[in-house]
């Protein structure tokens, strides 16, 4: 049975993101339309 993520596939993720953020967000707003966009079935 498929259980999702391990923890290192989770902390991969999060520092890929955390990776996106940094070079791309230049407000709290954008930062967080980056990680919205990110959601389950939005990427």
């Amino acid at each position: 049975m498929d259980e999702g993520m391990t923890n290192v596939e989770f902390d991969a993720f999060l520092e890929a993101l955390a990776q996106l953020v940094e070079a791309k967000a230049k407000t709290v707003e954008e930062a967080a339309a980056l990680i919205r966009d990110k959601k389950s079935g939005r990427s």
